[in-house]
């Protein structure tokens, strides 16, 4: 049965679709009003754990105030600070007028619900400069000032890298994160998890801790603590799950693999997982014989090739 190396489906998604923290909120009985004027929305405000959320690209709307979407995360232009934020995530990273940098926890994230993006009123209040009110009657007055004026400061080139820089690695955090939490065990695709050498592959990896980008893992070798830079790195580092789960191969054939050794009787998807795809390949057919050399090309011509007869199977092998 061949092998099916299982790359990890987060990467595909990871640009567009995030692990909800928050699960579905119920909508509230409120009616909010800003500045004084009701707040144009199709869609109802929704309560989750005791606090309010308004429908974000309304509110903003209604203010004149703008945001946009860098690096997959949700840039919010304040006449005083600069914000990224990722929806249904609680890691926020944002900028003072000086573009001091700075980095927190939200205790109530935007959410997404049914495609719409929900902000809490708190973090309005907290984070944007608005004064919230309740009234007994059920309606919610929200006061702000003009956020139309005063965000030219936010496109100057080198201010511009910062907060680009700054929304990739938040990007990065928030992938990475979503990747512990619902993988708490992983499989190393090489024998390198970061920076940090391991004596075999395909090896479970049992996650003890984790902040961002940043993991703590243990094996049947050692703790360790890695950084990651980039989610490229991120993908190529780990499966999900078990590579050799849907395969009937022999514990003996595995423990090689595992150490990166191919030996004579090993077929090609076997050849692939220890050693991986070869550079190149030739064939040689005659009336009488077939055989096809896979070339694994090495520093200072030092290569190393695989032979295979006309099975599939390796018949030599040439360091």
């Amino acid at each position: 049965m061949k092998m099916r190396l299982k790359i990890m489906f987060f990467v595909v998604l990871c640009l567009s679709v995030l692990i909800p923290l928050i699960a579905s909120a119920e909508e509230s009985e409120y009616t909010v009003y800003i500045n004084d004027k009701q707040l144009e929305t199709e869609y109802a405000q929704i309560s989750k754990d005791n606090a309010i959320h308004v429908p974000f690209w309304d509110v903003i709307g209604q203010l004149n105030m703008s945001a946009e979407y860098n690096n997959e995360v949700l840039k919010i232009n304040h006449p005083y600070r600069i914000l990224l934020v990722s929806p249904d995530s609680n890691m926020m990273t944002y900028f003072g007028r000086g573009m001091e940098e700075h980095q927190t926890r939200l205790e109530y994230p935007i959410i997404s619900q049914d495609d719409v993006l929900y902000v809490p009123l708190a973090f309005l209040s907290d984070y944007l400069d608005m004064q919230i009110a309740y009234s007994d009657d059920g309606r919610i007055d929200i006061t702000a000032g003009d956020f139309s004026k005063d965000v030219a400061w936010t496109t100057a080139s080198k201010e511009k890298a910062k907060i680009d820089t700054a929304a990739k690695k938040l990007n990065l955090d928030v992938v990475s994160e979503n990747l512990w939490m619902k993988n708490p065990v992983l499989w190393n695709r090489s024998n390198y998890v970061g920076d940090v050498l391991m004596q075999e592959k395909y090896n479970q990896q049992t996650i003890v801790s984790y902040s961002g980008a940043t993991v703590t893992l243990v094996n049947d070798e050692k703790q360790y603590t890695v950084t990651f830079t980039s989610l490229d790195t991120l993908a190529k580092t780990f499966y999900t799950s078990d590579p050799f789960d849907t395969t009937n191969w022999s514990q003996d054939i595995k423990a090689l693999i595992r150490k990166g050794l191919v030996r004579v009787g090993m077929n090609e998807e076997m050849a692939i997982a220890a050693w991986g795809r070869p550079d190149d390949t030739n064939k040689y057919s005659s009336k009488y014989s077939y055989t096809e050399q896979w070339i694994y090309k090495g520093s200072n011509f030092n290569n190393s090739y695989l032979y295979f007869d006309e099975t599939g199977k390796v018949t030599s092998i040439q360091n």
